[in-house]
């Protein structure tokens, strides 16, 4: 047996607000089920954020607090790893550059491993996704010529969060549409959609791999643990510790996080 480790998740919305600590606990439960024997679950959520991150405005507000939270969990000693639960994976760079331990981005994560599963890939969004968003990602992380299209199923994030009913019903229509689009390989674009727990159903349904996007981050998090490897400092490298400048009092206030 490996050395035990601790994964923080960190989720990118004050849950307790938007659907309440058991939802948070529900969620620690689901990732504890896929964990490999040894690995310890930590979820936190921020201290401010939306309900949901839906666009690229929504993204950049919550990062400042992903940070403290991730800071945090690591002053605790509770964070031997980290996967940034947004499927957007919001802050990754400016984590990834701050941390001397695995840092992972799901959706990142599930799109690497779509290609491993087929030739051609397609992204199930929630809400009635917005396609430049998940262009310039794929195009980010290199798969351009693998990616066909990204589909909207038409519940949003905080929909989804509070387990709406007729899930997967529309995830499974939006899934056929991705096919006739020529994907061979799906992937769900969501982290609330994913903690649903439908990705055997829709395989069973659809005869095609479907990704979850949490499981994708928490196995590559674990593997990147067991290989005792971590994000190259040549491209992230350690940013110096700069004081915060106060434009009202002219003065320094406090080193970053």
């Amino acid at each position: 047996m490996g050395q035990p480790h601790t994964i923080l998740y960190q989720l990118v919305a004050p849950m307790e607000v938007t659907a309440g600590p058991e939802e948070i606990e529900r969620r620690r439960a689901f990732l504890e089920r896929y964990a490999a024997a040894g690995t310890a679950i930590e979820v936190r959520s921020v201290a401010r954020g939306t309900a949901g991150i839906e666009c690229h405005y929504d993204a950049a507000l919550v990062v400042p607090y992903l940070l403290e939270s991730i800071e945090a969990a690591r002053a605790r000693n509770a964070a031997d790893a980290v996967i940034v639960g947004c499927f957007s994976d919001p802050g990754l760079d400016a984590v990834r550059e701050r941390l001397p331990v695995p840092v992972v981005g799901p959706g990142e994560a599930a799109m690497a491993l779509a290609i491993q599963l087929g030739d051609r890939f397609s992204v199930i969004s929630p809400g009635t996704a917005n396609p430049a968003r998940i262009r310039a990602r794929v195009r980010h992380i290199g798969l351009t010529e693998r990616y066909v299209s990204c589909r909207g199923m038409g519940l949003r994030v905080p929909d989804l969060a509070s387990r709406a009913p007729g899930a997967l019903e529309r995830i499974e229509a939006t899934a056929i549409a991705c096919l006739e689009d020529g994907a061979d390989v799906l992937v769900l674009g969501c982290m609330s959609m994913a903690f649903l727990g439908l990705t055997d159903e829709l395989q069973a349904r659809l005869g095609v791999p479907v990704v979850n996007p949490v499981v994708a981050g928490l196995k590559t998090a674990e593997a990147m643990l067991s290989h005792r490897i971590t994000p190259s400092r040549r491209t992230w490298p350690q940013p110096p510790d700069k004081p915060l400048l106060d434009r009202a009092t002219r003065r320094q206030t406090t080193t970053t996080p």
